[in-house]
């Protein structure tokens, strides 16, 4: 179970989708790919110049084809999600080039890099591990994302996001895959496509594209506009710009392979122009959040967005308040695979140890909000009410016992004892915490077993 809150009118979905239709037929899209264009042309679409516009026609034909939900599969059967299913599938970060740990900020290295793999395969609640979680400066660039994939396939046996950076990376990470699994298989990673707003698919981002499609690898197509530079300032302005990008994308993606699974994405968020920088925790994302998950459900398929998202430099309240203002619309909206779920500071440049804990506490709270409540004879307990009767305790009853792990969420970092004990325990903040839970993680963390045949294949990068 998990609460919808349609945000939009009825009516104001019409009015979005056809203003995209409009952008797409008569404005069209830039697709800087000879043999893209081709292939939309080939298929009944305008094209002048550089420019693709695409008709409704094919739009429509597009989302028939595209699955509602997909698996995307782990090392084991255990660890595949359904995306699109009955429950979200958080993911980890992606990205920043610095970390912070304590009251440190420094560059990710490697070490910090493996850290957050561990982190991620002990989590309960994180079920897909982003090879971009950091970007270690440690590791050559021309050596750091074949080290990050080979990393995750020894550290981390949840379903991974592939390479979509590089000329021929994609195919290398391919192989690979292919090598450690002894075999290849369909949606076994997910690649990250992302247009630049507005409306521009470069060369490189359609050559991964066709090379996810053609490896029956599923996609998310994600805009990040920035309201006000890169797209309109107003945010129905923005999501007409973001749509138009996505169904272009899906439109590609189903000519290229027909039944393709995709996910609609969308990680715009505010812009401050005071600084023409993003405002990641700012009300407008969440905003943006919960039409663009509308929008994806009224096109019948799988959705994403981010996760605790701030602008603030340390774990503190305004993290806690932005986290909590982000995540929430994802959860109301029904969004379907939510990345950056843990550890964001400073408008994505930051991942923090510490809040990488605390944002999994959160996740755990928002995740019990969105599983509601059950109403049946035996949770009712209308027979234990009548037979204790007024000013009765209900501590020490047997269904008291019975049901209170399951009914109650609590969260092990976040302090709801007295504030004596509090004191008597050390008074430490939840940052203190999330520290100590980290050094905790990382001890328990047990590397999983391969075979020589997989340690083979990954020398070469590690």
């Amino acid at each position: 179970m998990r609460p919808r809150q349609d945000f939009l009118k009825s009516e104001e979905v019409e009015k979005l989708h056809e203003a995209t239709a409009y952008v797409l037929s008569r404005v069209g899209l830039r697709f800087q790919h000879d043999k893209g264009r081709h292939l939309f042309q080939k298929h009944g679409a305008k094209v002048e110049g550089e420019t693709v516009f695409i008709p409704e026609k094919l739009v429509h034909q597009a989302l028939s084809s595209v699955p509602e939900s997909f698996v995307l599969h782990g090392r084991e059967k255990d660890q595949d999600v359904r995306v699109g299913g009955e429950d979200a599938v958080f993911a980890s970060a992606s990205g920043p080039v610095y970390v912070r740990r304590g009251a440190k900020k420094y560059l990710a290295q490697d070490e910090d890099f493996i850290n957050f793999i561990k982190l991620t395969e002990t989590s309960t609640v994180l079920g897909v591990t982003n090879y971009i979680m950091v970007e270690p400066q440690d590791i050559l660039p021309e050596k750091r994302k074949m080290h990050q994939v080979a990393a995750c396939l020894k550290y981390s046996t949840k379903p991974l996001t592939g390479i979509t950076m590089g000329e021929g990376l994609t195919r290398s990470c391919f192989d690979l895959v292919e090598r450690f699994y002894g075999g290849w298989q369909e949606n076994r990673l997910l690649g990250i496509i992302s247009p630049i707003s507005p409306l521009v698919y470069d060369a490189q981002m359609i050559n991964h594209m066709m090379d996810y499609a053609e490896a029956g690898q599923p996609v998310l197509i994600t805009p990040c506009s920035l309201p006000g530079a890169t797209s309109p300032v107003s945010l129905s302005g923005t999501l007409v710009v973001d749509n138009a990008q996505v169904l272009a994308g899906i439109v590609f993606s189903q000519l290229i392979r027909p039944g393709l699974p995709v996910i609609y994405g969308n990680t715009s968020t505010a812009c401050d122009l005071r600084y023409a920088s993003p405002a990641i925790g700012a009300p407008e994302t969440g905003l943006i959040t919960l039409a663009a998950a509308q929008l994806s459900k009224y096109y019948g398929i799988p959705c994403r967005s981010g996760g605790c998202l701030t602008d603030a430099k340390v774990p503190d309240m305004q993290a806690g308040l932005e986290s909590m203002l982000t995540i929430m619309p994802a959860l109301m909206g029904g969004v379907d695979f939510i990345l950056q779920s843990c550890g964001i500071l400073e408008s994505f440049h930051t991942l923090s140890y510490e809040k990488f804990l605390i944002d999994e506490q959160t996740l755990g709270i928002v995740k019990r909000f969105g599983a509601g409540f059950e109403i049946n004879d035996a949770l009712v307990a209308l027979d234990m009410i009548q037979h204790l009767g007024p000013g009765a305790n209900f501590l020490g009853e047997s269904h008291t016992a019975a049901h209170f792990r399951t009914e109650q969420y609590i969260p092990p970092l976040f302090s709801r004892e007295g504030f004596a004990q509090w004191e008597k325990e050390g008074a430490l903040t939840l940052e203190q915490k999330g520290g100590r839970l980290v050094e905790q993680r990382l001890g328990q963390y047990a590397e999983p077993d391969l075979t020589k045949e997989q340690e083979q294949s990954l020398r070469e990068y590690l």
